[in-house]
Parts: C-alpha cells; sequence; structure tokens
C-alpha cells in the first residue's frame, strides 16, 4: 500500500511539474504589445514576419503611445510602441512602482500638417501653426485662403502625437473644437471638410488630403525634409528592463536587427535615425 502511494504521490508530482513547466512556456510564448497608433501597421508587419519560424503568439492594440505606457506600468503589455517621448508623470510613476523602463529607438517619423485638397493654402509657416493652435488665427483669409473659419483638428490624450504637437504649438489648455483618435480618422476628416486642418504621421499620406509646406519645406524634397522639416520625432519600444527576457527580448533583437524589417520600417514612410542625426 505504501509502495502504491508513494509510486502515485511521484506521478502526481510529475503532472504537476509538467502542467506548470507547459504553462511557462506558454506563457513565454505569448508578447503583447501596446501604443501607437501611428507604429501599429509597421509593427503588424514584423509580428506576421517573425511569427513565421518562431512559435510566438502575438497580440497588438493600439490605444495610443500613452495608453501603451499605461499599459506597461500597470503589468498589462510587454512592449509599447511610442512615438512619443515618456512623460514626466510617467517616469514618476515607474520609480514609484519599481519599474526600470528600457527604450529602444526605432527611426524618426515626421508630424505632417495637412488640409483638404480643395483648401487654396499650401504652404504655412511654423509661427502660424502655433497661431492656428493656440486660436489666435481663426480664418482661412488670414492665411490666404478664402473667407471661413479655420476648423483645428486634435488628437485625444492619449495619442503620442497630441503629446508632441501640444509640445511644440499648444499646450492642451488651449485644445478646443473636434478631438480625434488616431491618424487615419483625422485623415477622414480632412477629406470631408474644406476648412479643417489637422496633423497626422508622414506614414499615412494619402492622395485624399492635401499636406502642407511647412515653411518652404514640402513632402517632394525629401532630403530637404531630412535636414529642415521642423515637427519631427523619434520612435520608440518600451518595455521593463525587469521582463526584458525570453521571447520578448528575441523579439526586439529581431525588430532592430533584422534586414528585411529595416526595410519595412522605410517602405512604412519612416526614416533611419542614422540620417537625422548625421551618422550616413
Amino acid at each position: 500500500m505504501n509502495k502504491t502511494i508513494g509510486f502515485l504521490s511521484i506521478c502526481l508530482v510529475a503532472s504537476l511539474f509538467f502542467l506548470f513547466s507547459s504553462c511557462a512556456e506558454k506563457d513565454e510564448k505569448t508578447i503583447h504589445i501596446s501604443g501607437s497608433t501611428t507604429i501599429e501597421p509597421f509593427m503588424k508587419k514584423v509580428a506576421a514576419r517573425y511569427k513565421r519560424p518562431n512559435d510566438t503568439k502575438i497580440t497588438i492594440t493600439a490605444p495610443g503611445s500613452i495608453g501603451g505606457i499605461n499599459s506597461l506600468l500597470d503589468g498589462s503589455c510587454d512592449i509599447v510602441m511610442s512615438s512619443s517621448d515618456l512623460l514626466p508623470h510617467h517616469q514618476l510613476s515607474a520609480k514609484n512602482k519599481g519599474i526600470k523602463i528600457k527604450s529602444f529607438l526605432l527611426g524618426v517619423d515626421l508630424i505632417v500638417p495637412i488640409v483638404n485638397p480643395g483648401n487654396k493654402v499650401s504652404n504655412i509657416s511654423f509661427d502660424q501653426l502655433k497661431a492656428i493652435y493656440g486660436g489666435k488665427i481663426r480664418n482661412w483669409s488670414e492665411l490666404g485662403g478664402k473667407d471661413a473659419l479655420i476648423e483645428a483638428i486634435h488628437r485625444n490624450n492619449d495619442s503620442g502625437t497630441a503629446a508632441v504637437w501640444h509640445r511644440i504649438f499648444a499646450p492642451e489648455t488651449h485644445v478646443t473644437g473636434k478631438t480625434l483618435v488616431s491618424n487615419s480618422s483625422v485623415l477622414a476628416y480632412i477629406a470631408a471638410d474644406e476648412n479643417a486642418i489637422g496633423y497626422i504621421s508622414h506614414s499615412f499620406i494619402n492622395s485624399e488630403i492635401k499636406p502642407l509646406r511647412v515653411d518652404g519645406v514640402g513632402i517632394g524634397n525629401k532630403e530637404l525634409w531630412h535636414k529642415s522639416h521642423p515637427i519631427k520625432r523619434p520612435l520608440f519600444l518600451y518595455v521593463d528592463e525587469n521582463k526584458f527576457t525570453g521571447s520578448v527580448k528575441t523579439f526586439i533583437i529581431f525588430t532592430l536587427m533584422d534586414k528585411e524589417v529595416k526595410k519595412i520600417f522605410q517602405e512604412s514612410g519612416f526614416f533611419s535615425s542614422a540620417i537625422f542625426f548625421g551618422w550616413q
């Protein structure tokens, strides 16, 4: 009887060990990525390429850069896609929780002011953009356009693009009017409204809207954009350094080092950080 009980105990322990090992392996092979709507399309392509030779489940959600950082801080995601630097309150929250956020630079993106193709205005100055989003210029006639009120479109508070825009042009306290969630929603709104102005990532530009030249610098001359465009920002991946192991670490290295991924990054409308910082 004792031998039988002992044998059953060994079997039970072995079964539990196998069960927990399998769960750990399953968890190890699952990556949750959250954050920027700007980076999301690119990251979906990277995930598809990574999953082909790797048995890894990757889920991607895009509530916005700020929403993604909040998810990392509450432990509900593994990797953040961010089109914004960490904000001071995020840094404080991470410190209070004992989280050390590690950043990886993907490259550089340009934020482009856009209008409807029917709008006469094609060029705008940096100072005029500040005046529009600060509420000092309110009519297109002040910019050489028709006599019509300007509808300045904003992004919501979870948007990294909005965080950068507010830092450069006007604080959030100046936000009035319509606030939209994503690059795609801004595109759709501007395409339907001749009096609206908005801002999107360069990677989302299409033929249904008109990108404005800023101080004479337009998208037709990318070499000049690299040197002169005043609205550019870095793109990051953030992780909790304490959890930078296993599949998360492997995926980050793959994203940064794979030659095909680098090609996909540039084809997505982004730019190598080397170009902007003079490394090549």
